[in-house]
């Protein structure tokens, strides 16, 4: 390089040698010159200097100009004139001027302003105004102040900006040097020239407030702040806001250097530690991490609401997912536990934490939302609010800036608004709980009980905490067996007690959501500990507090908002509800026993109403005992909905129907044998014979522990044909003799008819069976249209068909249908108030259960039919009748007619020679004869199956 040459640009461009100045040329060789110049040793492409020159219409002739202008500035700056001693080289796609830092004034001047930094950082606040004042003393108006070319004025822009950053430099040193009367003026001057410039504001506002001029340094705020909001739209910066807090205040003052410059820029880390043995919510762990972690532009950050009830695990998932994303917000994470605290309180909390001082924070709790605002307004920082109580208590402390994001924890439903995400947490499914137990407890003392360890976590209702609690006390208890635990879990009464340890426990937890309760929603939550069973439908609130529906919605909806009472889907009277279990081990706990029975007997009074409604709509093969009234009835569109769907109904509520027989009589609440007799057609469609018979025993006893006889009487007719329908006939035949005794008692009533249409009229086998005097097709098509009939819903008297089945199956020698028919029929008498009749029917019925003597279970009225047409020959017919058979009893339930088809099919396969089907078909059957543990159906297929495998006997089991 040759030396002596010195550049100069902070001002007019400028070329010396020897501080001689050169003669470079004209406008266009000086813009070419200032150009390689601001690129300080870059290559400029012969585009770009193109563009600097002609404004993107250069002649044609445009590349041999520049080269022209080129080669005479290698003349000019080249020793002695030679071109080849120039230091403008020729690299492609353009050129480069080299020089070293000490050959141009504004790398000089770079480099000083970076030495006067240093010493600025080290408090050598003398050393750096020197450097800063000889630094800025080098410049001589704007940089290249005599090259017009709009393009070089726009790469001169930037080093505008250096120079105005080394001005507040040099100003920030001759404040810390005390020197602030003499800087008021030049302020003054350089706020009117940048009036958007905020650090000469706030310089200003530093030297009037330090020279006891506070009003003075206000105002200049005032100002500043006026010019932003027309112009820009924006309010001042956080650092300005501060300074100006701070003279507010009094902090500001020549003793204290740090709020001269502003508040310090703090990060804080606030998260509590991670819970590192969290398991479980992998997916929605995945699914949240995607959003908090995403980098695309948004229009207001990310909140996420955690919610659920206590010990679901959300301030758990809230911080593992925080403690994921740390990285991602590095500008700091704040955590609060809100509470009963109020948003003013916690703002100021996070204030401290971002390094405002105690008198720096306003009084006012929406000043202090703004100024936490302007806080983040350039940071990105994530917000862990745990606990929330409430919209109210959240929107204060929610920040503006789109790059921050919110973790919310509430036990109630946040509705919120614009970008609020609720996600609401169920219990952990039973996998996930076991390897939460196992995490805890051990992972050896888990697998070396495995049974006991999934019914603890079952007995924990998937509930995190308590089954953190139940693994901890095992941690703890190495003398105590994993099944010792589940034991200790398994007492209802004494849960809750065991599920704690020291100053944690479930019931505590649940104990926070009922304390912010109003007087009536407790009452509800009380009265809901009264249900045996936790899921209930929409109309049980209401029945259990003897108000109206709307206020009992609304009482119900405030428990669904804290997650103390779940949504459970729609069924066919409305929305149903859950309570989670050892919530409502909790409610139960806190009941009145004074009000639970009077709130029971409502209880019971609703499901007896809603029974007997969808059982009006059902066919019956006899009619109905009058029942008292309910003590409480549903409200009338509960009972549209019943009527528009009763099966479906009781599909629903089947469960419910039961406990409420079985409540009735624990409870001592009174009558539960209308509630009995309303469910028994629908079991009895349904094959439910178990469920049936224990309703009908349940309603027996309570009817006589009251002396209820019209309640006995029904209770023992219907369990005559319950005991029956599941064969056991030696039952069924002592409750038939005290059946009649019980009715012949009683008191002539009003019964209410059942409707005249002939059932039989559309049935063209039946009436063919007629006419060819065929006992064996009458008693045939009788009995499946009687059946057919009635699963379809229709409904009419069935007395007459049942009448002439029985005569046709004593004709045809088929003693298990007679039996089966006489059985309805002799109820249908009972009924009626016929008893002469019912006691024929009985007597028949008695000499034929003598007759098969100990063979009556050892085939079926389908089973019996089949055989009795196989027999004859008339295999299609028995085919048919199979089939058919074996389609209804699958669609409904029916195991014992599913086997007994099962067997026919078996005898046809047989008689037509096809082995292997008829082996199968008695395979089939076994297994549903073993189910039922019908022993004389199991020994006689068994039989049979020897019989086709050609062995002498098969082994049992």
């Amino acid at each position: 390089m040759p030396g002596g040459l010195y550049f100069r640009v902070l001002g007019p461009v400028v070329a010396e040698r020897d501080g001689v100045p050169l003669d470079v040329g004209g406008p266009q060789p000086r813009a070419v010159l200032g150009l390689l110049l601001l690129e300080a040793g870059r290559v400029v492409s012969v585009d770009r200097l193109a563009e600097a020159l002609w404004e993107g219409e250069p002649p044609n002739s445009w590349r041999v100009q520049l080269q022209g202008m080129v080669s005479r500035l290698r003349r000019k700056l080249g020793a002695g004139g030679e071109r080849t001693s120039a230091p403008i080289d020729t690299v492609p796609p353009g050129y480069r001027l080299r020089m070293s830092d000490d050959q141009l004034d504004l790398l000089v001047f770079r480099r000083e302003v970076e030495r006067a930094k240093r010493h600025m950082a080290a408090g050598e606040h003398l050393l750096a105004a020197e450097l800063l004042h000889v630094a800025m003393a080098r410049w001589r108006g704007q940089i290249c102040a005599d090259v017009a070319s709009p393009y070089v004025r726009q790469a001169a822009a930037g080093w505008e900006d250096l120079r105005l950053a080394a001005l507040e430099d040099r100003i920030d040193a001759d404040i810390a040097r005390g020197r602030h009367d003499e800087l008021a003026a030049e302020l003054h001057a350089l706020v009117r020239e940048h009036p958007l410039r905020e650090r000469f504001s706030g310089q200003l506002m530093t030297v009037l407030s330090r020279a006891g001029r506070p009003a003075d340094a206000l105002a200049v705020f005032r100002d500043a702040r006026e010019r932003m909001v027309a112009e820009l739209g924006i309010e001042p910066s956080t650092r300005l806001q501060q300074l100006h807090r701070a003279i507010l205040t009094g902090v500001h003052g020549a003793e204290n250097a740090d709020a001269v410059r502003g508040l310090p820029y703090v990060v804080p880390r606030q998260l509590p530690a991670d819970v590192v043995d969290h398991v479980g919510r992998e997916e929605l762990l995945a699914e949240l991490d995607a959003v908090l972690s995403s980098s695309g532009p948004r229009a207001a950050p990310p909140r996420i609401a955690i919610t659920g009830p206590g010990g679901i695990g959300k301030t758990a998932l809230a911080l593992r997912l925080a403690h994921r994303n740390r990285e991602a917000y590095a500008d700091g994470q704040l955590y609060a536990r809100l509470g009963t605290a109020d948003a003013a309180g916690v703002l100021a909390t996070f204030l401290h934490a971002l390094g405002v001082p105690p008198a720096g924070v306003p009084q006012a709790v929406d000043e202090r939302g703004s100024l936490f605002r302007e806080l983040l307004a350039t940071r990105r920082v994530l917000l862990v609010l745990d606990d929330v109580t409430d919209e109210e208590q959240l929107r204060p402390l929610v920040p503006a800036e789109p790059r921050c994001a919110v973790l919310i924890t509430s036990r109630r439903r946040l509705s919120g608004e614009g970008a609020l995400r609720s996600v609401q947490l169920d219990a952990l499914p039973a996998d996930a709980g076991l390897r939460l137990f196992g995490a805890i407890a051990g992972p050896e003392r888990a697998a070396a009980e495995p049974e006991a360890a999934a019914e603890i976590v079952r007995l924990c209702g998937g509930l995190p905490l308590a089954v953190r609690i139940a693994a901890a006390r095992l941690r703890t208890r190495p003398d105590l067996t994993v099944q010792d635990m589940a034991r200790r879990l398994a007492s209802h009464r004494d849960r809750l007690d065991w599920l704690k340890q020291g100053d944690v426990g479930v019931r505590a937890s649940f104990q926070d959501s009922y304390s912010a309760l109003s007087p009536d929603q407790q009452r509800l939550f009380r009265r809901l500990g009264a249900l045996e069973v936790p899921e209930f439908p929409s109309w049980v609130p209401a029945a259990l507090l003897a108000v109206g529906a709307a206020e009992a919605e609304r009482l119900l909806d405030d428990l669904v908002d804290v997650h103390l009472v779940e949504p459970a889907g729609r069924g066919v009277t409305g929305p149903r509800y859950h309570v989670h279990d050892l919530i409502h081990l909790m409610a139960a706990e806190l009941a009145d026993p004074a009000d639970r029975i009077p709130a029971l007997r409502r209880l019971l009074g609703g499901w007896q109403d809603l029974a007997a409604t969808a059982d009006a709509e059902l066919p019956h093969w006899y009619g109905l005992d009058p029942a008292p009234p309910p003590l409480w009835r549903a409200p009338a569109h509960m009972h549209e909905a019943v009527r528009a769907a009763p099966l479906s109904w009781f599909d629903e509520e089947r469960v419910q129907l039961s406990g409420q027989v079985r409540s009735a009589e624990d409870h001592d609440l009174g009558a539960a044998w209308p509630l009995a007799q309303s469910v028994t057609t629908y079991f009895d469609l349904q094959g439910r014979f178990d469920e049936w018979s224990a309703a009908l025993h349940a309603g027996l006893r309570v009817a006589e522990r009251a002396g209820d006889r019209l309640g006995q009487a029904c209770m023992l007719g219907l369990l005559v044909d319950c005991e029956s329908s599941r064969f056991q006939l030696g039952e069924g035949l002592q409750y038939a003799e005290r059946a009649l005794a019980a009715y012949q008692s009683l008191p002539p009533y009003e019964h209410e008819p059942l409707p005249a249409a002939s059932l039989d009229e559309h049935c063209r086998p039946l009436q063919e069976a007629r006419r060819a005097r065929d006992p064996l097709g009458i008693g045939r098509f009788a009995f499946t249209l009687c059946l057919s009939s009635r699963e379809a819903g229709e409904r009419g008297d069935y007395l007459s068909l049942l009448e002439e089945a029985a005569a046709a199956f004593e004709a045809c020698g088929a003693p298990m249908a007679e039996l089966w028919t006489l059985k309805t029929a002799w109820l249908a008498y009972l009924k009626l108030g016929r008893i002469d009749d019912a006691v024929a029917c009985l007597e028949r019925g008695i000499t034929i259960i003598m007759r098969l003597g100990d063979d009556f279970e050892s085939t079926s009225v389908v089973g019996e039919i089949g055989t009795l047409l196989v027999a004859a020959g008339r295999l299609g017919d028995a085919d048919e009748l199979a089939r058919e058979t074996l389609h209804r009893a699958r669609a409904h339930g029916h195991r014992w007619d599913e086997a007994a088809a099962l067997d026919i099919l078996a005898a046809l396969a047989e008689a037509s020679g096809d082995q292997h089907a008829a082996v199968d078909a008695r395979l089939r059957a076994l297994a549903l004869w073993r189910r039922l543990n019908a022993t004389a159906r199991i020994s006689d297929t068994m039989a049979r199956l020897a019989g086709d495998l050609g062995v002498t006997s098969l082994p049992q089991g």
